[in-house]
């Protein structure tokens, strides 16, 4: 899928290594793009995150560039409702997608795009966004940057992916009684964040009337059930008093917990994902692509150095590993479904 990965601090640096070829950037959102229309010689598709990852550091000012192979084709689906449209060839077996993932139409996006993926086909993402979680422009190209958009990489090189999160349930289980999009309003029929912040407060001695919402919410997930699986996380960023609003869609009607987690079951969580992903992965595998939750370093802090430490142990210290802190991350491991999820850790080994 890719010949070279690099780093570089600046654009300006970029600009005299790169010389030719079709290039994806994984930009950190502290990073100055305001000369990036003069990357004239090359092609680029590129997007924005809270930060990238190279080796075992995270950087909010930086920039990753990946040279595509000759086996690669990229897309670049200006509006995600047009994804359906995407002709993939048959002998397409890995995607790396990147998603615009504050938009609404990101779970339509994510079904309509298994349907045109060939089978046995794995795929691997994740939201770009900034911290300020408003959504905003953070997919581009030469010609310029674009909202509810997406980038779609495919490739016959094979891709072999673990996901992990390390949050166990602490409250529940609940009924999610009335959702809409991003928004859960009730849970058990009464005012959602009355009854996360009654459960939440039982746990801990900060109080939601004193503390900034997501200060004590990043501690405190809401975990989808499903049967005979884990969780699917879903991330409460913030409340109007009456509702929850969070990172990724919730259908009514779901089956919720409260979850809890703490720095080693999510380092060991990590861990697992890259197990499990180097445990199917090709011996010709060179690369370890890393798609991160931003909220999982919110929560780990300095720490964190330790999770990415501890999913770099797990390969030969030859291989490169690279990513992004996302707004959400993609993976469809089990082949049954492509999932959005939240706080969780995807590991690919390509």
């Amino acid at each position: 899928m890719f010949d070279e990965v690099s780093f570089f601090d600046t654009l300006e640096s970029l600009h005299v290594k790169l010389k030719s070829g079709v290039y994806l950037l994984l930009v950190g959102e502290k990073s100055d793009l305001s000369t990036i229309s003069s990357l004239s010689s090359i092609t680029i598709v590129g997007a924005i995150f809270p930060r990238v990852v190279f080796g075992t550091r995270s950087f909010e000012s930086g920039i990753i560039a990946l040279k595509l192979s000759d086996k690669s084709c990229v897309d670049v689906i200006k509006d995600m409702d047009k994804v359906g449209m995407l002709h993939v060839e048959k002998n397409v077996r890995s995607v790396f997608t990147i998603v615009d993932g504050l938009s609404s139409k990101l779970d339509d996006f994510l079904e309509n795009i298994f349907f045109v993926l060939p089978e046995h086909t794995y795929i691997i993402g994740g939201g770009a966004g900034k911290m300020t979680l408003k959504q905003e422009p953070v997919i581009f190209d030469n010609h310029g940057f674009y909202q509810d958009s997406a980038l779609i990489i495919r490739s016959s090189d094979t891709i072999s992916l673990g996901v992990s999160h390390g949050w166990e349930p602490l409250f529940g289980p609940f009924i999610a009684t009335d959702c809409k999009g991003h928004a859960l309003h009730k849970i058990n029929f009464q005012e959602a964040y009355s009854v996360y912040k009654n459960a939440v407060e039982k746990d801990t001695c900060k109080r939601f009337n004193e503390t900034n919402f997501f200060d004590i919410s990043k501690s405190y997930p809401i975990g989808i059930l499903r049967c005979g699986r884990d969780f699917i996380i879903r991330d409460p960023i913030c409340t109007d008093g009456k509702s929850l609003f969070l990172v990724g869609n919730m259908d009514t009607n779901s089956v919720i917990s409260i979850l809890k987690g703490n720095k080693e079951t999510l380092i060991q969580a990590a861990k697992e994902a890259a197990l499990g992903a180097k445990e199917h992965a090709s011996k010709k595998s060179s690369h370890i692509i890393l798609v991160d939750c931003i909220s999982r370093l919110l929560f780990l802090e300095d720490a964190f150095v330790e999770e990415l430490e501890a999913i770099k142990s797990v390969y030969p210290s030859e291989m490169v590993m690279w990513g992004m802190l996302s707004l959400g991350e993609i993976a469809n491991a089990n082949q049954e479904g492509i999932e959005f999820y939240n706080k969780t850790c995807v590991v690919g080994t390509l």
